[in-house]
């Protein structure tokens, strides 16, 4: 990932300016919040909530003021829109809304995130448990990975949703509202005259990581991949500018470049599956050994994509009679003859 902690202007075909306004997440983490200079003050994602987060976001209105002489603070935000439930774009929000009095919105699959947080995470962690649990990896392996899950998390309190939205114009904004599910269920992008605010869907270099939807409904690559091709369609985008890394002037290109990532990814998986093999020697197989947290991130990548080949008739599991004798034990899947 591209870690550019620059402030950036930057004006729609209306006329509305936007300011990138980087802040580290999480070390070495860069996620982008935009301010939104309309009638009302608008904040798209709040940073991770984490002490360096929420000072690097009071940095970036010290650089509007200083290089583009905007009179402008913290506390002149009137609404914060979250662009989705992760928490390195929604971790911030409580800070934010505490110090402005900001109204709040979020996509409606993800308003439970944010109102009912606790409910929300035992529920997503009792998914993670069950595929894990069915990986191929060991009792410790899982437990560790599990309580890796949780970091970051253990620090965020519910807040309730001034409003929420799906598709289309978000209420007395002038910003238009796409469904994007894939990477989490209720992304959205938001597109502002010829800017499309792209959240994590599509980003500059790397694509957004994966994982299946038997975790968490309205994710996986089947929907991911939808709502590319779903991007691609939108007409009169000059610039993408992503939740991470640099600002996308060929957004169509962009996506192009993702799609074709994740067939390549899916061919790849579908390849290492001549013979039997368990989700974790997929993600073996894909991405080597890989240590700490990105041992999860790579079984979920993993598992996504085999589930998606699984789901379309291109796997089978060949141990289905003996998983019937023992529901622990973990699936082989093998390509369909």
């Amino acid at each position: 990932m591209i870690n550019d902690s620059t402030v950036e202007a930057f004006e729609s075909s209306g006329g509305v300016k936007v300011y990138r306004m980087p802040v580290e997440a999480f070390p070495d983490h860069i996620t982008n919040c935009y301010l939104v200079l309309d009638d009302t003050i608008t904040l798209l994602d709040t940073g991770s909530g984490w002490d360096q987060s929420n000072q690097d976001l009071l940095k970036c209105f010290e650089v509007l003021r200083s290089k583009f002489n905007e009179k402008l603070s913290l506390k002149d935000i009137q609404r914060v829109i979250l662009t989705h439930g992760h928490i390195d774009h929604f971790g911030g929000v409580n800070w934010v809304v505490e110090e402005t009095g900001a109204e709040l919105g979020i996509h409606e699959l993800d308003a439970s995130v944010i109102q009912h947080f606790n409910e929300r995470l035992l529920s997503s962690t009792h998914g993670l448990r069950h595929f894990l649990n069915h990986s191929g990896m060991s009792r410790h392996t899982v437990d560790t990975l599990l309580h890796m899950n949780k970091w970051s998390k253990d620090t965020f309190h519910a807040r309730n949703v001034d409003f929420t939205f799906h598709e289309g114009q978000i209420l007395d904004t002038p910003l238009v509202s796409y469904h994007t599910p894939g990477h989490c269920p209720g992304q959205v992008c938001m597109q502002l005259h010829d800017i499309l605010f792209t959240a994590d869907h599509v980003l500059s270099r790397i694509t957004p990581n994966q994982a299946p939807e038997s975790i968490t409904r309205n994710m996986g690559v089947g929907h991911y991949m939808e709502s590319l091709e779903k991007v691609r369609k939108l007409e009169g985008i000059r610039i993408g500018l992503g939740g991470h890394e640099l600002a996308m002037e060929n957004l169509s290109e962009r996506i192009d470049d993702s799609i074709s990532f994740h067939e390549g990814r899916l061919e790849k998986t579908y390849n290492l599956l001549d013979e039997p093999k368990t989700i974790n020697e997929v993600s073996l197989g894909l991405f080597g050994k890989r240590e700490d947290y990105h041992v999860l991130l790579a079984m979920l990548e993993a598992g996504a994509h085999l589930e998606y080949l699984y789901e379309r008739g291109r796997l089978v599991i060949v141990n289905i009679e003996e998983m019937e004798d023992d529901p622990d034990l973990a699936p082989l899947y093998r390509q369909a003859d």
